[in-house]
């Protein structure tokens, strides 16, 4: 392992899930209690380098669940955005992921400890400027993306893609 690099262990126990879950799924995005989950959480500094590694953590869990290798990319594209966010626009020292698959959707959530009071918004971008186009991107892959409050410092941003390879942009058609 390089010089300075952290290994990085996937936990069932430490970050089940970020977001607090309701059952009935009264929340918009907030994930329910009654269909079966496999969860598990990463923690990692919050470094500009680290963006690599939270994206193979992410590629490591996808292909151990046995889920879509394209799937798999646009679960990197989400977690390499909000973790950039975290790193870029907050304070924190620490970067928690947790991944989960509940039915049919994988979540991805990226808790910081930045000030609650900083939230990521959507930009329009000029056509010359590089940056502010992530989140527009995270809209465009996933079913639901949110922000929601840490419950303490920082905030828990979050996505949902569909999992069902055999689904398309416009729904199963059964």
């Amino acid at each position: 392992m390089p010089e300075g690099e952290e290994s990085v262990a996937f936990t069932q126990s430490a970050l089940p899930a970020l977001v607090p879950q309701q059952a009935g799924g009264a929340g918009k995005g907030v994930p329910t209690a009654d269909a079966p989950v496999l969860s598990e959480g990463f923690e990692l500094p919050a470094r500009t380098e680290a963006v690599a590694r939270a994206r193979a953590c992410v590629e490591e869990r996808v292909e151990s669940w046995g889920l879509p290798e394209e799937l798999g990319y646009t679960a990197q594209l989400v977690i390499s955005e909000f973790f950039t966010n975290a790193v870029v626009h907050t304070d924190s020292g620490r970067v928690l992921c947790c991944l989960q698959i509940r039915g049919d959707r994988l979540r991805i959530e990226v808790a910081d400890e930045g000030t609650e009071r900083l939230t990521p918004q959507l930009r329009r971008p000029g056509v010359d400027e590089l940056g502010g186009r992530g989140l527009q991107l995270v809209g465009a892959v996933a079913c639901e993306w949110g922000v929601v409050a840490g419950g303490g410092a920082g905030r828990i941003v979050w996505a949902e893609l569909d999992s069902a390879p055999e689904r398309t942009a416009e729904g199963d058609r059964g």
